[in-house]
């Protein structure tokens, strides 16, 4: 497997890709795709390089609207050279980028030409996360070079069945490697561009993955079915994380305040941002809103005018709006997209 990896030749490949083209010589090509190359200088440190202090200070200056239309995405990205990338609005008076993002388990799928890679399963056999990180990195530089900036992957979730539609998605059973490998992807994703692990949380069927409800006892839970997001996230420094679709304990992931608020964001201090699965991973506006779920993918079903509404009758403050914005914004401004 290694010596798979190791055969690809990306460097070039990726330029020519991203629609950049070779004039008169190698050493042009070279000046031009060195800021592709240069890893970006992410950081987990919250406010000690002053992102936290900047990003509040610009969410103080953004109107309600500009800060609620940041909490939705605003719908696919077309490539000049077919497929398509996914985006949420930043504020452009203020200089605030948007997320450009893009689906990652075995490559920067919707980019032409862009390396597909073993399958998670694949590499989860390897049990080599040095490796991982490799591809990790080789995925957050494809996917930077295409004008993307948020990749979502990994998929950690437990195989539970052979018969679950996306088992060859995720590593394996195991915690640990779960955890290891997770570790190892964010890690090196983040070198580009920021990593969103997924699907938080329990989530291991297709078929039913809208309307199953995972009853489960909080030591299974937390012993089982949540080390390697902990691990993600504390170790690994991943910036985003994406909720399940699925329900667990009679309440959907996206609007889960044990998952998201009370376990992901106080109990581990995640500083980064929590945006749900695509389409029907929203549920409602104000069960997603008070229970943390920051950013509605890939466009506004709840996170809109209903939105707007519940905080000017005050049924959301406007204050859970502005933490779900901050953190956002630092996030953007910690990995250097403005």
């Amino acid at each position: 497997m290694k010596s798979l990896f190791r055969a690809r030749p990306h460097r070039l490949e990726i330029a020519v890709d991203a629609g950049i083209r070779p004039r008169r010589s190698m050493q042009w090509l070279l000046i031009c795709l060195l800021p592709l190359c240069l890893p970006v200088g992410c950081s987990n440190g919250g406010d000690d390089d002053g992102a936290g202090a900047r990003a509040r200070k610009l969410v103080a200056q953004m109107t309600i609207e500009e800060k609620v239309a940041q909490m939705a995405g605003d719908g696919p990205i077309p490539l000049p050279e077919g497929g398509l990338l996914w985006g949420s609005p930043g504020v452009e008076r203020l200089g605030i980028p948007p997320f450009v993002m893009a689906d990652g388990p075995r490559g920067v799928a919707p980019v032409q030409g862009a390396t597909t890679f073993p399958v998670g399963m694949a590499r989860g056999a390897s049990w080599d996360p040095a490796l991982e990180r490799r591809v990790g990195a080789a995925m957050g530089r494809e996917l930077r070079a295409a004008g993307g900036n948020v990749l979502l992957a990994p998929t950690i979730n437990n195989l539970r069945h052979p018969g679950w539609g996306r088992s060859q998605e995720t590593y394996g059973e195991d915690v640990h490697l779960l955890s290891r490998m997770a570790v190892a992807f964010v890690q090196g994703a983040q070198e580009y561009v920021l990593a969103s692990p997924k699907h938080y949380a329990a989530n291991s069927i297709e078929d039913t993955r809208f309307d199953v409800d995972v009853t489960i006892d909080e030591r299974t839970l937390r012993e089982i079915y949540l080390p390697q997001f902990r691990a993600a996230v504390a170790e690994g420094g991943a910036a985003a994380v994406m909720t399940a679709y699925n329900s667990v304990n009679g309440q959907f992931c996206g609007e889960n305040g044990q998952l998201v608020r009370e376990i992901l964001k106080t109990e581990w201090g995640f500083n980064g941002f929590v945006m749900s699965d695509w389409v029907f991973g929203t549920h409602s506006t104000l069960g997603s809103a008070r229970s943390g779920l920051d950013l509605e993918m890939p466009v506004a079903r709840f996170y809109g005018d209903d939105l707007l509404t519940a905080v000017a009758d005050g049924r959301v403050a406007e204050s859970l709006i502005d933490e779900a914005v901050d953190r956002m914004v630092r996030k953007k401004l910690e990995y250097g997209l403005d």
